[in-house]
């Protein structure tokens, strides 16, 4: 019950964003406003957020052929504390950013302790070092932006950009259903994907 009202509330807050929204990628729920989930106070949201962005983060840094590096596992991992609607945007502004909750940064950090050593950061260019003219992620890491869960129908979709160095970056958007026993999990693509 109260995760129905926080996901109501959400949506009447952030109606003018939905709707401009509402174009993106294949949605089996057409005519359908997508919802857009902002960290919200109530627990329901937080939990879901935690969930969805570790099932995201998992599935992008243990899938080479989606994050582009095959056979390479990035110990160090950067993730900036905002998400963005245009993460998946290669061209995004990334205007201003709705900031992931300290709770949600914790325990996303724990949840992929066996995966990687994850770092919230609130500035990009703290992990760039210069390259061959070319910034790249200082430590061998990678430098990950999520976006903001956006619910369509019953599925949920979840920007994402992994940026290493100029000519190792990818952006693609996740669609993760909630099964019924299991929470939340990443289904496939939808959209465009683009490499660099």
């Amino acid at each position: 019950m109260q995760r129905a009202l926080v996901t109501a509330a959400t949506a009447i807050i952030l109606t003018a964003l939905a709707v401009s929204t509402a174009g993106c990628g294949g949605s089996p729920a057409a005519g359908a406003p997508p919802t857009v989930h902002a960290p919200a106070s109530g627990q329901p949201a937080a939990v879901t957020e935690t969930e969805v962005y570790v099932q995201v983060l998992r599935r992008y840094l243990s899938t080479p052929a989606e994050n582009s590096f095959p056979g390479r596992a990035f110990k160090t991992v950067y993730v900036l504390d905002q998400a963005y609607l245009d993460a998946a945007d290669p061209s995004g502004t990334h205007g201003r950013g709705t900031p992931i909750a300290p709770q949600t940064q914790r325990q996303v950090t724990a949840a992929l302790a066996g995966i990687g050593h994850v770092i919230f950061i609130a500035d990009r260019g703290s992990v760039m070092e210069a390259g061959d003219g070319c910034g790249q992620v200082r430590n061998g890491g990678i430098l990950i932006t999520l976006g903001l869960p956006v619910t369509h129908g019953h599925e949920m979709q979840v920007a994402i950009n992994g940026f290493v160095a100029c000519l190792g970056a990818t952006w693609l958007t996740y669609v993760l259903h909630d099964q019924p026993g299991a929470g939340w999990r990443v289904t496939g693509t939808t959209g465009s994907m683009a490499i660099s």
